[in-house]
């Protein structure tokens, strides 16, 4: 769970539950399909290494494809109820992110 005082280990965390419980994975590198989190997450922390390639995309479909959502390393979203998917970024753009993400991948945000 997200707190300042624990140090990176390299991984996106997600979850079943709101307020990070339920564990479902971890991944350290890039995940083309979620397999059983998938639509089923929500909450989630991005703890990777502070560096090159640090933040996470996550989106709508499989693939990296779809709507998209920026999470900047060390950024935990603990109610994916309350977050959508950028607008104008393919289908699914506007949804909740809420049981709606399928796969993600490590990147630079502005």
């Amino acid at each position: 769970m997200p707190s300042e005082s624990r140090l990176a280990d390299g991984n996106l965390h997600v979850y079943y539950n709101t307020g990070y419980s339920g564990w479902c994975d971890d991944w350290s590198g890039e995940a083309p399909d979620w397999g059983s989190c998938r639509n089923q997450v929500s909450s989630l922390w991005n703890n990777g290494y502070p560096g090159n390639l640090d933040d996470v995309w996550v989106y709508w479909g499989l693939n990296y494809t779809g709507a998209r959502r920026g999470v900047y390393n060390g950024v935990g979203l603990s109610d994916l109820r309350r977050w959508t998917f950028d607008a104008n970024t393919g289908p699914g753009s506007g949804e909740w992110l809420n049981d709606n993400i399928s796969s993600h991948r490590w990147t630079n945000l502005p």
